[in-house]
């Protein structure tokens, strides 16, 4: 049974909004271990029990209760419409994490058992890519279904506008219980406005082998034994394998099998296996969530997503290595398991997916299209294209180098608008702005202003082809498609030589760079001088 659009719109409406009302002061209480920590939450109520007793908390209690039973005495006015088999949704994403090191993509490493398990029993995603290769606006991408340009966060720990709606409400909308269970990395909290947030502070055990935050499995799992009748979307977000890494771990330097990105040496073979230690920390992570869903009946009626934010050998990057994630999905009944498709999926696919298979019929301006047909075996294709951002100001080693990237299933066009060979053609530019745009294109040495890659024939990306003539035709189609996207996007390097610096925080400004682990060497002379500079905020 599909849900109807207007479903709050319904007759029944007035009993939805009762037994919402009792639900959302119930789970608040319910989902959290801890009363008094209700108090802190940013996003919830302010339920501590001191605060409650001096609100008189049991005839307070005792309306809440009256509520949701006398909503609960009217199942077919409170819920008429509502699909008892509606799926679930479980999304678990790790934090910079390459594909290469997966053994259902073919790594050697043995970290990820949880993972290849769900890999035997879904869906593997050879052509997964996130549009932007950093932490914020990789999850905020994910959130939104809009492109970082169209949302507005481009730059690490920026923000997407304020008017900006996300899985938060359009799963709401649909009567969904929208979840946050660890890292957020994403704001403002208006367009983010989860019906739980569920954090933790402590590492899971010794600080030797576990460095992160633990994942609030305690909080979830009493989330599933208290509200078993609501449609949920849990957003689960490990902060492993991020740095910092285990000092301590399983895995045998001598026998640790090396990825691409590591020579074979003493020294990388000590920090592999440290890194071995926080990805199997994460792994260990997922494979408790779906063993609640199994403990709470609930893994037959959850899609499972799995997936990583960004590569780390790649960040801050447009290569494959740093925007093609790993993508694995689990949909009992409907996944055939054990497969695997070649089929280009953007993280902007994810939320119009995700609304599709809840039964919306709503048409929204976002950039991704769901991909649920692909899902179901009826397509063998998704996108002709994805494309990726590159932001290099805004973070702590900032620098003027943007760049933007199309791709389709063989072929990559990358335009580096910071290239040395564009500095050059610079002119009647200040002597501080001329010196921050070379000081950009220096940090990517021999980078020229167009890449093309046959990602087919050249998968790491080794060949630039741009300057081969028998790939012109190929080149000229894929930089005039791209300059179509990023008129769409509303991109500020739509208009030929616009190179604007950006508004940032004033510790990753250009001239200023005061973050403690800043190591660009900043010249005396550019300290605060752009202190007058009209910086560039992006609308949209």
């Amino acid at each position: 049974m599909t849900v109807a659009p207007n479903l709050l719109e319904s007759k029944h409406r007035f009993w939805r909004v009762i037994g919402r009302m009792s639900h959302c002061l119930t789970t608040k209480i319910l989902a959290t271990r801890d009363f008094n920590n209700l108090a802190s939450q940013k996003n919830g109520f302010l339920f501590s029990s001191k605060f409650m007793m001096k609100l008189n908390f049991f005839p307070f209690a005792k309306l809440v209760a009256s509520i949701t039973i006398f909503a609960n005495c009217f199942p077919l006015l409170a819920a008429a419409d509502e699909p008892k088999s509606r799926p679930n949704f479980l999304f678990f994403m790790t934090d910079d994490l390459n594909k290469e090191y997966y053994d259902c993509y073919g790594g050697q490493l043995g970290a990820t058992p949880a993972v290849s398990a769900l890999a035997k029993e879904g869906m593997v995603f050879k052509n997964a890519f996130t549009g932007q290769a950093i932490c914020a606006p990789s999850r905020s991408m994910l959130y939104t279904g809009k492109y970082p340009l169209r949302n507005g966060a481009f730059k690490n720990h920026s923000a997407v506008y304020n008017d900006t709606r996300s899985v938060c409400h359009y799963l709401r909308d649909l009567d969904y219980d929208v979840i946050l269970c660890g890292k957020s990395h994403v704001k403002p909290d208006r367009a983010f406005p989860w019906t739980i947030s569920m954090h933790n502070e402590k590492p899971a055990g010794s600080p030797e082998h576990y460095t992160r935050p633990a994942l609030p499995a305690d909080q979830l799992e009493n989330y599933f034994a208290n509200t078993r009748d609501r449609s949920f979307c849990v957003m689960a977000n490990s902060y492993y394998p991020h740095g910092e890494h285990p000092n301590k771990t399983k895995f045998s330097p001598d026998s640790i099998p090396l990825t691409r990105f590591k020579e074979n040496n003493s020294l990388n073979r000590k920090s592999e296996a440290s890194f071995a230690q926080a990805i199997k920390n994460g792994d260990d992570e997922f494979a408790g969530v779906l063993k609640l869903l199994k403990k709470y009946d609930l893994e037959n009626n959850t899609v499972v997503f799995y997936a990583s934010d960004h590569g780390r050998f790649g960040k801050f990057t447009l290569y494959d290595r740093g925007l093609n994630v790993p993508f694995v999905i689990r949909w009992p009944g409907v996944v055939k398991p054990g497969t695997r498709t070649d089929a280009l999926v953007s993280f902007a696919d994810v939320l119009p997916t995700m609304l599709e298979i809840a039964g919306s019929k709503r048409v929204d301006d976002f950039d991704g299209k769901s991909f649920a047909p692909l899902l179901k075996g009826e397509t063998n294709s998704h996108r002709d294209y994805v494309h990726g951002v590159m932001t290099n100001q805004g973070i702590i080693h900032a620098h003027v180098f943007p760049g933007r990237m199309i791709r389709s299933n063989q072929y990559k066009y990358i335009c580096n608008y910071n290239a040395m060979e564009v500095v050059d053609r610079k002119k009647n530019l200040s002597d501080a702005m001329a010196q921050f745009l070379r000081m950009g294109a220096q940090r990517h040495p021999g980078v020229p202003e167009e890449e093309l890659f046959d990602v087919i024939a050249d998968p790491n990306e080794e060949s630039n082809l741009a300057s081969n003539p028998s790939f012109q035709e190929i080149k000229k189609k894929l930089r005039n498609d791209l300059q179509e996207w990023l008129v769409s996007q509303n991109d500020f390097l739509k208009d030929e030589g616009n190179m604007p610096l950006l508004a940032t925080p004033k510790q990753f400004r250009l001239d200023v760079l005061s973050h403690p682990k800043n190591k660009v060497n900043l010249p005396a002379e550019l300290r605060n001088s752009l202190e007058n500079h009209p910086f560039y905020e992006h609308e949209n």
